[in-house]
């Protein structure tokens, strides 16, 4: 569950913010709505990582059909793919 704020309180805590922010984003409330959200530099180069890749159509087509295949048990094993690949 995150951590929610008022704005207020989000002003006064700010400086400490950063040593709270960890995977989970802190909610920042207004009257009771969420309006923002404070999350770690990191966590959001993660989220705009995801973001370009599933947004790949292509990419995300052939994802799909990779675990389609898993869940069907049709894998190639560690050696064979290693064979395949010349290593």
């Amino acid at each position: 569950m995150s951590k929610r704020l008022t704005i207020a309180q989000a002003q006064q805590q700010l400086p400490n913010l950063l040593q709270e922010l960890t995977d989970q984003p802190i909610v920042i409330t207004q009257d009771g709505v969420p309006v923002m959200a404070a999350i770690s530099y990191n966590y959001l180069t993660e989220l705009l990582e995801t973001l370009d890749i599933l947004t790949d159509i292509e990419f995300v087509t052939k994802l799909r059909q990779s675990i389609t295949q898993a869940d069907e048990g049709k894998t190639v094993s560690w050696e064979n793919a290693k064979t395949k690949l010349g290593l």
